[in-house]
């Protein structure tokens, strides 16, 4: 069966890495993109969701990630954000609370503040919860 390598790269460091995976799923600005081995090499932009990485015995492990991009090549898939947690990492209550936090800025909409930065932190929030509490 024909496999990938999967590392996911944030500033400080590489954060994951997945040999023989079968699969991995994300959510790119063009829409959802499941990569297998052989697929054709590509760039492309990421947006904030979860990353699905599948392997061959069916198990499955599910980060969520910032926005930034992928690069695929036949066997080999680079992911770099500027965050990922793995499911199982994400603390729960702290992800509600920068929720609530973002959801009040927004709401707010105060002067001078930056509702798109508001908004990615919203998202953010979203994602680990979802990712989280699958």
């Amino acid at each position: 069966m024909n496999t990938l390598n999967v590392s996911i790269v944030t500033p400080n460091g590489e954060a994951y890495r997945a040999e023989e995976a079968s699969m991995v799923v994300l959510g790119t600005t063009s829409g959802q993109v499941g990569i297998m081995a052989n697929h054709v090499p590509m760039v492309a932009s990421l947006k904030i969701g979860p990353l699905k990485v599948v392997f061959p015995d069916g198990k499955e492990e599910i980060l969520a990630v910032s926005e930034g991009f992928v690069e695929t090549h036949k066997d080999k898939i680079t992911v770099i954000v500027q965050t990922a947690e793995l499911d199982k990492d994400i603390d729960v209550e702290r992800a509600k609370r920068a929720k609530d936090r973002a959801e009040k800025r927004i709401a707010e909409n105060q002067e001078g503040l930056d509702v798109r930065r508001a908004q990615l932190a919203l998202a953010k929030a979203l994602t680990r919860i979802k990712v989280a509490e699958k």
